[in-house]
């Protein structure tokens, strides 16, 4: 796993920036988790309120740090919590939910393929490059 320290931002370079972005989003992303409900029970509210805010934060800094995957898929969460505010019905609630659930998912998947690419030293666009350039 990466290490961070408690260096402040102001004295860290991009790459460590990045690093500790990715680090740190894990444990968001197990928090946004917890805001979703047994899927037998509508989610709540205020679940939908702590999601929204913590999914705009995610999105802003993934979109900064050059991970725009992981931004619209945070984006997405934060407008389905937004939208989600105005369903009352307890079958919306559900539904709801379960879109949450499988948006999460989707960034957790995303996250730890960029974790993956950091950790070997090599991104996919790098790899796919070398591919053509290999066939030309």
């Amino acid at each position: 796993m990466f290490e961070t320290g408690n260096t402040t931002t102001s004295q860290m370079s991009q790459t460590e920036l990045v690093l500790r972005f990715l680090s740190r989003t894990p444990s968001e992303l197990e928090q946004m988790r917890a805001c979703l409900p047994d899927t037998r029970l509508p989610i709540e509210p205020l679940a939908m309120n702590h999601l929204e805010r913590m999914a705009a934060k995610i999105s802003s800094a993934a979109e900064a740090f050059g991970f725009p995957e992981i931004g619209v898929i945070a984006g997405a969460i934060e407008l389905l919590s937004q939208a989600g505010s105005a369903r009352s019905t307890v079958r919306e609630r559900l539904e709801l939910g379960n879109r949450l659930g499988a948006q999460l998912g989707a960034l957790e998947v995303h996250l730890e393929f960029e974790m993956a690419e950091r950790e070997s030293g090599t991104s996919a666009r790098d790899a796919w490059n070398s591919s053509l350039s290999t066939h030309r």
